[in-house]
C-alpha cells in the first residue's frame, strides 16, 4: 500500500505529512531513549557524554525529505527534548547542539542523495559524522560559555564547573579534552552505527523518502 503522499505549499516546496511527523516523533523518543541510556559515559571521561543519539534522530532526516524549516523546528525540539536526558554539566547547550546536529545532516545528505533510491551507506556515513561534528563543536562553545555566562543553570561536574569559572580550564583546553575523550570516539561510533540503523530503517519505511 502507498503511503499518503507529502504536500506543496504555494511555493512549491515540500512538507511532511501526518506519517512522516508521527516517525519523527518516534525517532525522537527512540533518541531520548539512547540519550538517557548513554548517560553512564560522562562518568567515564569526566566532562560530556558520548551522543549516539545523533545517528538516531538524524534518521529524520535521512528517511524524510523535508524543508529546511521543518528540519530547523525538528532540530529544536530535539534538542530541549534530549536535554531532560542528558548527564552533561550544560544542559542547555543540548538545544543548540542537536539543532544545528540535525540542521547539518539534512544540508550534506539533501546534496548528497541519489534520487529516489535514497542514500548509500557511505553517504549516511558522512553525513552523520559531519553532523556528529558540528553538533560536538557547537555544543563545547555553548557548554562553556553558558558555564561562565549562567553558572546557576550548570550541574554535575563541580571540579569542571568551578575550573571554567575560575580560569583553571580553559577553552582550548577544554576543547582539546573533550575532543579526545568524547567528540573523536562519538564521531567514530556515529558513522559506522549510522549506514546499519539507515537500511534497517529504511526496509521498514522502504517508502517514507519518497516523493510524487
Amino acid at each position: 500500500m502507498r503511503r499518503a503522499s507529502s504536500y506543496l505549499n504555494t511555493k512549491g516546496e515540500v512538507h511532511m505529512n501526518s506519517k512522516e511527523i508521527a516517525l519523527s516523533g518516534g525517532l525522537i523518543a527512540l533518541a531520548w531513549l539512547v540519550h538517557f541510556l548513554m548517560r553512564f559515559t560522562e562518568s567515564i571521561t569526566g566532562e560530556l557524554q558520548a551522543a549516539i543519539s545523533i545517528s538516531f534522530y538524524c534518521l529524520m532526516v535521512l528517511l524524510i525529505r523535508m524543508s529546511l524549516s521543518e528540519a530547523t523546528v525538528l532540530g529544536l525540539i530535539t534538542g530541549a527534548v534530549l536535554m531532560t536526558a542528558t548527564a552533561s554539566p550544560f544542559p542547555l547547550a543540548n538545544i543548540p547542539s542537536h539543532w544545528a546536529g540535525l540542521v547539518s545532516c539534512k544540508i550534506v545528505a539533501d546534496r548528497m542523495r541519489n534520487g529516489a533510491k535514497g542514500l548509500r551507506p557511505s553517504a549516511v556515513s558522512v553525513s552523520v559524522l559531519l553532523a556528529t561534528a558540528v553538533s560536538f563543536l557547537v555544543f563545547v562553545l555553548a557548554s562553556y560559555f553558558g558555564i561562565l555566562t549562567f553558572p546557576d543553570l550548570a550541574r554535575g561536574s563541580s571540579g569542571l564547573i568551578e575550573a571554567v569559572l575560575d580560569g583553571r580550564l580553559t577553552l582550548g583546553a577544554f576543547a582539546t579534552n573533550s575532543l579526545l575523550k568524547v567528540g573523536i570516539p562519538t564521531m567514530v561510533s556515529n558513522a559506522v552505527i549510522s549506514p546499519m540503523l539507515y537500511i534497517l530503517a529504511r526496509r521498514k519505511y522502504i517508502e517514507v523518502g519518497d516523493r510524487r
